[in-house]
C-alpha cells in the first residue's frame, strides 16, 4: 500500500513537471505566432492597398499607358477619334462664348460702366472671332489627330498623365504613412510584400501543428494528474474528529500546481482572434480588370495580460477601473484561492485556522469570476463572429459591378481552452476536497 501510494505521488509530480515544461514551450510558440500574424496583417492591411492613393496612381497609370500604347490610328479609328476631338473642341468653344456673353455690360449700370463694358466687348470681338473658330474646328481636330502619329508623342502623353495623377494625389494630401509596413519588411529582411508574406506564412504553418500537439498534451497531462490523484481512494490514516480526510501533500501539490498551470497559460496566451478581410475585390476600369486581394480590414489577437496592460497604459479613469476589476477577478482571486486551498488542506504551518486562508479556500468561490469570464469570452466570440460575418456579407452584396469575396477569420484560440480547463479543474478540485472535508465532519 505504501509503495503504491508513493508511486502515485511520484507519477503525479512527474506529470506535473512534464505539463509545465510543455506549457512553457506552448506559451512561447503562441506568442510567436501572435507576433507573426500581427505582422502579416500589417503588411496586408487595406491602408496599403485599396485605401492607398499611390497604389491607385500605379494601377490607373498602368491602364492609361496601356490604352495609349494600344492607340493605333487606322482609318476607322482615326475617324472616331477625329469625331470625338471635334465634339470636344465644339463644346469648349461654346463654353468660351457663354462666359464672354456673361461679361456684357448691364443695361441698368451707370454710363461709365456701360462705356467700359462696350469697349471691353468690342476688344473681345476684335481679338476673338468665335464664329471663325467654330468654322475651323474640323481643321483643328484633324491637326490634333495627325500629331498622335508623330514619334514620341505617345511617350509624352504617358509622362503627362503620370504627372497629372501624381499631382492630384499630392494636392489631396491622401498619401499613406508606409513606415510601419517598411519596418516589418526590414525586420524580416524582405524586399517586397509578397516575399515577406510567404516567409511569415511558412513559419506560422510550421508552428501550428506543434501548438496543437502541445495544447493537447498539456490538457491531457493535467487530466492524468487529476485522475491519478483523485481516483483510487484517499488514505485516511488515523483521522480524529474535526480533522479533514487529507490527500498526501505531494498529490495535493500536484493538483493545485496543475490547476495553476492552466490559469497561467489561459492568462498569458491569446483567447480570441478577430480577423476580417476582403479576400478579393475585382471590377473593370476602362475595360481592364482591377483586382485587390487579401485586404485586411481588422485584426486583433490578445491575451488577458495584453488587455490589462493596454487598459493600464491608457491612463483614463474608466479604463483603469476596468483594468483593476479584470486583474482582481481574473488573476488575484483565482491565484489566492489556489494558494489558500493548498495551505488549508495541507495545514501548512497551522494555516488552517487563519481566517483569510479559510475565506479564500472555502468561501471565495462566489467572488471568483473565472466561470463568468469563460462564458463572456465565448459570447464575445459568437458576437464578433456574427457581427463581422454580417457586415462582410453586406459588403459583398453591395454592388453588381464590383465582385467582393470576404473572409471572416474570427476564432477561439488555445488560451480560451486553457482558461476553460482551469475553470473545470478548479471546480473538480474544490468539489473533491470539500466533499472529503464534509464527509469527515
Amino acid at each position: 500500500m505504501q509503495t503504491g501510494r508513493l508511486v502515485r505521488q511520484v507519477l503525479a509530480l512527474a506529470l506535473l513537471i512534464g505539463a509545465g515544461w510543455l506549457l512553457i514551450g506552448l506559451v512561447g510558440d503562441l506568442n510567436r505566432v501572435k507576433i507573426l500574424k500581427t505582422d502579416l496583417a500589417e503588411i496586408h492591411h487595406v491602408r496599403y492597398g485599396m485605401l492607398d492613393a499611390d497604389v491607385w496612381v500605379t494601377r490607373i497609370g498602368e491602364i492609361l499607358e496601356k490604352r495609349v500604347d494600344e492607340l493605333d490610328l487606322t482609318q476607322a479609328s482615326r475617324e472616331q477619334v477625329t469625331e470625338a476631338v471635334t465634339q470636344l473642341l465644339d463644346t469648349l468653344i461654346r463654353e468660351i462664348e457663354r462666359n464672354l456673353a456673361q461679361r456684357r455690360p448691364d443695361p441698368g449700370a451707370s454710363w461709365l460702366d456701360q462705356l467700359q463694358g462696350a469697349l471691353q466687348q468690342g476688344l473681345q470681338d476684335l481679338v476673338l472671332d468665335v464664329a471663325r473658330l467654330r468654322d475651323r474646328v474640323p481643321e483643328y481636330a484633324d491637326a490634333f489627330v495627325e500629331q498622335l502619329s508623330v514619334p514620341g508623342v505617345k511617350e509624352q502623353i504617358k509622362a503627362r498623365l503620370r504627372v497629372l495623377l501624381t499631382d492630384a494625389v499630392a494636392s489631396s494630401g491622401a498619401g499613406t504613412d508606409r513606415r510601419p509596413l517598411e519596418a516589418v519588411l526590414v525586420r524580416y529582411g524582405c524586399a517586397d510584400v509578397d516575399g515577406c508574406s510567404g516567409l511569415i506564412e511558412t513559419e506560422v504553418g510550421a508552428l501550428q501543428p506543434r501548438i496543437q500537439q502541445q495544447l493537447g498534451a498539456v490538457i491531457g497531462l493535467v487530466a492524468l494528474v487529476f485522475i491519478i490523484s483523485l481516483i483510487g481512494g484517499m488514505p485516511r490514516g488515523e483521522p480524529t474528529v474535526g480533522t479533514p480526510d487529507r490527500l498526501p501533500p505531494m498529490l495535493l501539490f500536484a493538483l493545485v500546481g496543475a490547476t495553476f498551470l492552466l490559469l497561467a497559460g489561459g492568462l498569458s496566451t491569446p483567447m480570441i482572434e478577430v480577423d476580417a478581410r476582403i479576400a478579393e475585390l475585382a471590377f473593370q476600369l476602362l475595360g481592364e480588370p482591377v483586382v485587390f486581394t487579401d485586404q485586411v480590414l481588422y485584426f486583433q489577437t490578445k491575451s488577458i495580460f495584453d488587455v490589462m496592460r493596454i487598459l493600464f497604459e491608457s491612463g483614463q479613469a474608466d479604463m483603469l477601473l476596468v483594468a483593476v476589476l479584470l486583474t482582481l477577478f481574473s488573476v488575484v482571486f483565482p491565484a489566492l484561492k489556489l494558494l489558500a486551498t493548498y495551505a488549508f488542506y495541507s495545514d501548512w504551518n497551522g494555516s488552517r485556522g487563519a481566517w483569510i486562508v479559510r475565506f479564500f479556500a472555502l468561501k471565495s468561490g462566489k467572488w471568483s469570476m473565472a466561470d463568468v469570464m469563460v462564458v463572456a469570452i465565448f459570447m464575445a466570440y459568437i458576437g464578433f463572429d456574427a457581427l463581422v460575418g454580417n457586415q462582410l456579407g453586406s459588403l459583398a452584396g453591395a454592388s453588381d459591378a464590383v465582385a467582393v469575396l470576404t473572409t471572416n477569420g474570427t476564432s477561439l484560440e488555445p488560451g480560451f481552452y486553457l482558461f476553460l480547463g482551469f475553470v473545470l479543474a478548479g471546480l473538480v478540485l474544490s468539489g473533491a476536497l470539500e466533499n472529503r472535508l464534509d464527509r469527515d465532519r
